[in-house]
């Protein structure tokens, strides 16, 4: 009787999302702080057998992450995890969020390859099964988890457009410089029309009124002394 080989396993990956990897270490932080745990006691906290299959992939995705540090056969909660366990998605928490789905080779490699834009779940998938070797279901796992994770970061929007991380300052500043441009633009388109409506044959006189202001007065060339009283 003849048996059919086993396909080989698709390279070690993230199973879980970000979001979901956070929550389950949030529940191991609340129970356990900073204590050096065993492996049942992870499994314990999150209500699955540790000789399970499940558990492996779910320890592998907190370890990938940086979320649990790892001593020998004993695990604690990371200093990395506290960046994230707050609401407040600001961009420490982005700039934190986008390093630990990188510190997997695979999502690194995708990023890298695409840096301005993400491609669909499925053209993901498919790349992962014809150049990287995985196997058609976890070739659409990761997919999905990494689409997922970038959203949950704050970096994916709507079209899947790779968003750079800014600091709130930046973006002020950014808004203060786009304020200052549209008012140049406005006193230049205001200038322009005020020469077209005068003319080039006008003469100006700048009186000043108090310290640094001045009224500028133009009037034609050809001003005569009656018209001149009554300006």
């Amino acid at each position: 009787m003849s048996t059919k080989p086993r396909k080989p396993r698709s390279p070690a990956t993230p199973s879980r999302a970000l979001d979901d990897a956070i929550a389950d270490v949030k529940r191991i932080y609340d129970e356990h702080s900073h204590a050096n745990l065993e492996k049942s006691e992870i499994a314990s906290v999150l209500k699955v057998s540790a000789a399970s299959g499940p558990f492996g992939g779910r320890l592998f995705s907190l370890k990938e992450y940086g979320l649990l540090d790892q001593n020998g056969d004993s695990y604690k909660v990371s200093d990395t995890f506290l960046t994230f366990n707050t609401n407040n998605k600001d961009a420490k928490f982005k700039r934190a969020a986008l390093a630990a789905i990188r510190r997997s080779a695979t999502f690194q490699e995708i990023l890298d390859s695409y840096p301005d834009k993400l491609p669909s779940v499925s053209s993901i998938t498919h790349r992962l099964e014809t150049q990287k070797k995985f196997n058609p279901g976890p070739a659409k796992s990761a997919a999905s988890v990494l689409e997922k994770s970038l959203r949950f970061a704050g970096v994916l929007d709507s079209s899947n457009n790779i968003l750079p991380v800014r600091d709130a300052s930046d973006s002020a500043a950014d808004g203060h410089d786009h304020e200052q441009g549209d008012r140049r633009s406005r006193n230049d388109l205001h200038d322009d029309h005020r020469e077209d409506t005068l003319g080039p044959d006008t003469l100006s006189v700048e009186i000043p009124v108090a310290e640094e202001r001045t009224v500028v007065i133009r009037y034609p060339h050809d001003l005569s002394a009656n018209e001149a009283t009554k300006v």
